[in-house]
């Protein structure tokens, strides 16, 4: 599989994953690096394997597998395993500041669900990408 790189262009998501269709009814896009941030969050939402095309394991496999990880672990387990899984993830692409990349979770509340931060920053840039990612503890949705 191969990953979206810098200069790509894809179909424009909304926070469900659907394309995001403009008023005059045409789909919209994202190109460069919002479609790349793009690319990160839906990869976020995915588990190793998910996919029916994927072939690749590991580091490469398309997917973070928060859901499994999240669902499955306490909270001190958790805190370390995701930390590690998101820095393996986002280090396989080459635009991503690898010391940028940092991640938080909530104490589950009351109903069992957390919060995770992700951030990180592309290369040469002082902009900070942040994503929440919901957990429920059957779901993982980005906030």
């Amino acid at each position: 599989m191969r990953l979206t790189g810098t200069d790509d262009t894809d179909i424009a998501l909304d926070q469900y994953g659907q394309p995001v269709v403009g008023e005059d009814g045409d789909v919209r896009l994202v190109s460069e690096e919002d479609c790349w941030i793009q690319d990160v969050w839906m990869e976020m939402l995915t588990e190793e394997g998910e996919l029916l095309h994927e072939d690749e394991e590991g580091r490469w496999a398309y997917g973070f597998g928060y859901g499994t990880v999240l669902n499955g672990l306490d909270s001190e387990e958790a805190n370390e395993e995701i930390y590690a899984r998101t820095r393996e993830k986002l280090t396989k692409r080459d635009y991503i500041e690898p010391d940028s990349i940092k991640t938080s979770i909530t104490t589950p509340d009351r109903k069992g669900r957390r919060t995770l931060r992700v951030t990180y920053s592309p290369l040469d840039a002082e902009k900070e990408v942040n994503k929440d990612i919901r957990i429920d503890g059957a779901e993982v949705t980005i906030e």
